[in-house]
């Protein structure tokens, strides 16, 4: 048998128990009396028990209704928290994310977005994963992050893309190198150089691989690092060339030190929040993207040019 019950009706009935009262219990619900006691009446009705016994001063329960009360009171809490815990997360009041960033976006993005983030909803849990681009890739597809802060570079159907900001690779190198006096710079002009290069995995290691291959001329030292900052020392050690996302140069210590950027095509990228096309951004998730987009608008003003 299949009762019609509304959760309303047993609001109303709680509500009764707990005052004593139909004229407080409507109150509370914010109903006339006459309503609340329509909604007392519809569920003795679908029931065909009597819950209450009245009389002009007070209601008591029937042996019934007690029963009733005994059955429901914890069920309707319980339902009423699961839609309390529903609509926090809604509202973005609790709730968690887990993202994959690029290092670069770790080195400027990032922070500030979730300096934001923390001050608008300060319960919630962000867990941040520092990856190469095809690592990202793979943990996005893998389900081991929500969302991920990386670029493209092949087709992938089953990834959304939101695009954020218009990223390029800068040669960064001793002042007074003869790089300067190049009327512009590529790839192939780096490839006799001993090159600072970001380890296997990494976007711009990609790039520069793909856009130089094999090349004869390539001097055999260069140096395979894992961090730009480590990159940046052994530049300022006199030890080479390194080749760094523009995204990431404000927040190196580049003092005393000359850059540029690289004029092939193929040394521009696009970084932005990739997702599963099959998965729905958590509340959380959406937030954060919020956040992502109003600083990657602010910090693309303040980039090297």
């Amino acid at each position: 048998m299949i009762f019609n019950i509304k959760y309303r009706s047993l609001k109303a009935f709680l509500l009764a128990v707990e005052t004593g009262s139909f004229t407080h219990a409507a109150d509370q619900l914010g109903v006339t009396q006459p309503s609340f006691t329509a909604l007392i009446q519809d569920l003795e009705k679908i029931l065909d028990l009597k819950l209450f016994e009245r009389t002009t001063r007070s209601i008591s329960l029937t042996a019934a209704g007690q029963d009733l009360h005994d059955r429901v009171a914890r069920p309707i809490a319980d339902l009423e928290e699961a839609y309390r815990s529903m609509s926090d997360l809604a509202e973005v009041r609790r709730g968690g994310v887990v993202v994959g960033a690029l290092p670069s976006t770790s080195l400027t993005l990032v922070p500030p977005a979730l300096g934001r983030l923390s001050e608008r909803h300060p319960s919630l849990q962000i867990r941040i994963v520092e990856a190469h681009n095809d690592e990202l890739i793979f943990m996005l597809r893998t389900n081991q992050v929500e969302l991920a802060l990386a670029t493209l570079l092949a087709d992938a159907p089953d990834l959304a893309f939101i695009p954020l900001v218009e990223d390029a690779f800068y040669a960064v190198y001793p002042q007074g190198s003869e790089i300067d006096a190049l009327p512009d710079l590529s790839w192939q002009d780096l490839v006799p150089h001993d090159l600072i290069l970001l380890s296997q995995g990494s976007s711009a290691r990609m790039q520069f691989d793909r856009s130089v291959k094999q090349d004869e001329s390539a001097q055999g030292l260069r140096y395979d690092v894992t961090h730009m900052t480590t990159a940046v020392l052994l530049v300022r050690q006199g030890l080479g060339v390194a080749i760094l996302p523009r995204l990431a140069l404000p927040s190196l210590p580049l003092e005393g030190l000359s850059y540029r950027s690289l004029s092939d095509a193929t040394a521009q990228r696009t970084i932005g929040i990739i997702y599963r096309r099959d998965r729905h951004l958590s509340p959380a998730a959406k937030a954060l993207v919020t956040e992502l987009e109003e600083q990657a608008a602010a910090i693309t003003q303040h980039l090297p040019t």
